[in-house]
């Protein structure tokens, strides 16, 4: 195995207890309020009540919830796990 096959795998393990999705849909988000783009990235949230148009992340929504404090960084994380989520890479 290689680097990247053991920080995937230790990664989704972490992921299965956190949020009960070991390769879950990741979305860029809100953390501390209204800002011009948002700079977090989290889990998509399953709660019915949370439209998936709002960005914010709330109690509802599944951990981790992680600050970039760059909506360019947190765009290209959430698309690299998507990425990886799709390719199906355990």
């Amino acid at each position: 195995m290689t680097g990247l096959d053991n920080a995937r795998r230790a990664a989704r393990e972490f992921l299965k207890l956190m949020c009960g999705d070991a390769a879950p849909e990741w979305r860029t988000c809100y953390l501390d309020g209204p800002a011009a783009e948002p700079t977090g990235l989290a889990p998509v949230c399953p709660d019915e009540s949370h439209e998936a148009t709002d960005g914010n992340a709330y109690a509802c929504c599944p951990e981790p919830v992680v600050e970039c404090e760059s909506y360019k960084v947190a765009e290209y994380l959430v698309a690299l796990l998507n990425a990886d989520r799709e390719g199906g890479a355990a």
